[in-house]
């Protein structure tokens, strides 16, 4: 074989081996792409987000921000003037008030749906519910009809810490059969409008006892044991008296009391999220009048009062309960609020 013939084919060999290396490393390459491809892919389709407990992870001993309920055993609340808190459900803006120690968040909307009577004249009396004695005149201060009660207790109780001015036997109990007029709304044509996201709210214990507000040794702690003797199952209720002074990070708000009698002061109201901010707001949680018609209410200029009679009208502001296997995004402020994923 001539020397140039040896040579050709040797150049062959080394063109061959060369191809030969280049697909190597171009099907090296294209797999570590492909992998990495299929990495980020598989990243994004599992990060939906962080569940409701997760919240936890972030919790604050001063200034704004989620604390740990001293009061609630395995319960967080968010604190302070305007804590990072916003969510955005049904397409508005509310803001998260709790993470319950069963992992569902309580949420309230940041606005008013309008003014409304908490229960209306008539719609329950004394013949038919014993306990509201002057349901014809003034409407009745239970939240909901005994029957629809969690344990169904077959009386509902109006408590008088330290007694009352025309009625100083501690407590007054009977029958309720019909649930308040807007217990009745918010559970009917309000949760009707709320649409796609319906399918987050889960149903829920509220708190409807009443709490006082003249113990000389009630406590926050003492508040919360008075409306928890009561509780209502369901999906869309409102605030209770407790709820609006756990939000203040002002450490002087101690209790009912407190928030009650130094009105003028606004204790409570100081560096507090959720106090509202259109006038007067009803409570969930029962007055102590002896018509068993008065119903707690929130102030804008910083009291709490429970001269609301129920059957005036006060600004109406949803609280509902979100499942605990949601998945949230974005950071929680008023620019970027949580999004249900």
């Amino acid at each position: 074989m001539s020397y140039r013939r040896k040579k050709c084919k040797r150049q062959r060999k080394i063109i061959v081996a060369s191809v030969i290396g280049l697909l190597c490393i171009m099907s090296a390459g294209y797999a570590a792409f492909q992998t990495n491809l299929n990495i980020n892919a598989k990243g994004n389709i599992t990060s939906k987000g962080i569940r409701p407990n997760e919240l936890k992870n972030n919790v604050v001993t001063s200034e704004d921000g989620l604390y740990k309920d001293t009061t609630e055993e395995g319960r967080y609340i968010y604190k302070g003037s305007n804590p990072n808190n916003y969510i955005k459900f049904n397409d508005e803006i509310w803001r998260i008030m709790s993470v319950e120690s069963d992992g569902t968040l309580k949420i309230i909307r940041q606005d008013s749906i309008g003014k409304m009577v908490w229960d209306i004249v008539g719609n329950r009396n004394s013949t038919t519910s014993t306990y509201c004695v002057n349901g014809n005149s003034y409407g009745c201060n239970a939240w909901a009809a005994t029957a629809n009660l969690v344990n169904t207790p077959s009386n509902f109780m109006l408590y008088y810490p330290n007694g009352n001015p025309n009625i100083d036997t501690g407590s007054v109990s009977g029958s309720v059969i019909v649930d308040a007029t807007l217990n009745t709304y918010l559970n009917s044509d309000y949760l009707d409008g709320i649409k796609d996201d319906s399918k987050y709210i889960v149903d829920h214990n509220f708190n409807v006892g009443t709490p006082g507000n003249n113990s000389d040794t009630e406590d926050i702690a003492t508040d919360i044991s008075q409306e928890a003797l009561y509780k209502w199952n369901g999906k869309v209720g409102l605030m209770s008296v407790t709820d609006i002074l756990k939000t203040t990070s002002n450490t002087t708000c101690t209790s009912l009391k407190i928030g009650y009698s130094n009105a003028s002061k606004g204790v409570c109201s100081e560096n507090n999220w959720m106090w509202p901010k259109m006038g007067y707001l009803w409570t969930i949680s029962p007055y102590a009048s002896s018509t068993r018609s008065g119903v707690w209410m929130v102030a804008s200029s910083g009291c709490i009062t429970g001269d609301g009679s129920n059957y005036s009208s006060g600004a109406v502001v949803p609280v509902l309960y979100l499942k605990s296997n949601i998945y949230l995004k974005g950071s929680g402020t008023l620019d970027n609020p949580y999004i249900i994923n």
